[in-house]
């Protein structure tokens, strides 16, 4: 064997066992940001937290408010948020909802994998006191 042939070895092994680690400490932070999701739900149910937020951005509070104007224009981005969410489309979306679906798209967008931690941290919310 090679001198670089070793080094090649070595680097491999090296590699695969950081990435081992790396997912070790992903999956930890993934169940830690679940855990407090539940956590929050929990909060949200007994009363003690806010089912709302706010958010301070003038352009698209303009653009919201617009489209209350253009309901037909509201419905076709509803429409597209809807679907790159995979959620049933009625045809009509209030305000309410095209800003929650806009959220969710834009951190599923943002990072996946979280996305799916709320995902299903929401349907184990759902389902614990079956």
């Amino acid at each position: 064997m090679s001198e670089e042939d070793i080094d090649i070895e070595e680097l491999k092994r090296q590699t695969s066992h950081g990435d081992r680690l790396d997912s070790q400490a992903d999956n930890q932070q993934q169940q830690s940001l679940k855990n407090e999701i539940l956590e929050e739900l929990e909060r949200i149910d007994a009363g003690d937290e806010q089912k709302t937020i706010s958010v301070w951005d003038g352009p698209t509070a303009a653009f919201i408010r617009a489209l209350d104007e253009h309901p037909e224009q509201r419905a076709e981005i509803g429409s597209a948020l809807r679907r790159q969410l995979d959620i049933d489309d009625d045809g009509s979306i209030n305000r309410p909802e095209l800003v929650r679906y806009a959220l969710r798209l834009g951190f599923q967008q943002a990072d996946p994998d979280k996305f799916k931690t709320l995902r299903k941290s929401v349907q184990e919310h759902a389902t614990q006191d079956l």
